[in-house]
């Protein structure tokens, strides 16, 4: 059997920006997105995005929010879907260094 072809995200992994990081400990979170509230899980992260599990429906619209209790509102667009996944592209107009701490809380 030959092996199934990986999905195009993945495919462009080489051409990635940050490294990305798998979270283990995954906490349910609330995103809105299209006056819509979904519950979702962070699957992996890196400086210029997440990867989101998706309970159930998935987010149609390009705009995201996700409130995370201590790293606050991040905002972002999504980058890509596939099933009940969504590449999160974040969208973070902040120095370098509180992007990285936003990120850290959301890994804690």
């Amino acid at each position: 059997m030959p092996p199934t072809k990986a999905p195009k995200h993945l495919e462009e992994d080489e051409r990635r920006q940050h490294n990305r990081v798998a979270v283990s400990k995954q906490s349910p979170l609330t995103a809105t997105a299209g006056g819509k509230i979904f519950t979702c899980y962070i699957e992996d992260i890196s400086l210029g995005g997440l990867k989101l599990r998706f309970e159930g429906e998935v987010p149609e619209g390009k705009v995201i929010a996700l409130d995370h209790p201590v790293a606050g509102t991040l905002c972002g667009r999504c980058a890509w879907r596939d099933g009940n996944y969504v590449g999160m592209e974040l969208q973070v107009p902040s120095s370098d260094l509180e992007r990285v701490l936003r990120c850290i809380c959301l890994v804690l």
